[in-house]
């Protein structure tokens, strides 16, 4: 009878696990770098009524024909812009896209008075088939400034082909 409370829960454990077999994928993926210098006359403007709330913002569009079919369909593309946080000692980070940063915005009220307000500026790209846009727009809608106010922007782009 001992036999019996043995046997049993061994051959139920060997048809449960004769069923199961292990399968080793490997994935891995091929990246790419490009590095972009956008100068101030490369960005275009939409405008929109240059109301707040309203569609205004900064464009620049490259050719990146590493986007094919096969990072379009199961690759990803990042990107990133260079953002010098102290002109003085020249240091400055690599900053992931989207990146929103405060611009200083100085205005005049009517009092004739300066007043300083923060407005953050959105940094951010897209991607198609051949080719990646950088935009810039303020967050309130109204005139975007490039980052820099004037200067020639870096990006880096990272475009990843699985294998």
């Amino acid at each position: 009878m001992k036999l019996k409370h043995i046997i049993l829960p061994i051959m139920a454990a060997f048809l449960l696990f004769s069923g199961c077999t292990k399968e080793q994928y490997f994935y891995g993926s091929q990246i790419e770098t490009y590095r972009f210098n956008i100068n101030p006359a490369d960005w275009s403007r939409v405008e929109g009524a240059n109301l707040p709330g309203s569609n205004n913002y900064l464009y620049c569009s490259v050719d990146l024909p590493a986007i094919d079919n096969e990072v379009f369909n199961n690759g990803t593309v990042q990107a990133y812009v260079w953002n010098v946080y102290d002109g003085q000692n020249n240091l400055g980070a690599w900053n992931t896209l989207p990146f929103v940063y405060p611009l200083e915005v100085y205005s005049t009220n009517d009092e004739g008075e300066q007043v300083m307000s923060i407005v953050p500026e959105n940094l951010r790209f897209e991607w198609e088939l051949g080719k990646v846009t950088f935009i810039i727009q303020d967050l309130n809608g109204i005139d975007p400034i490039a980052l820099g106010d004037g200067q020639t922007l870096s990006f880096k782009v990272c475009v990843s082909h699985n294998m």
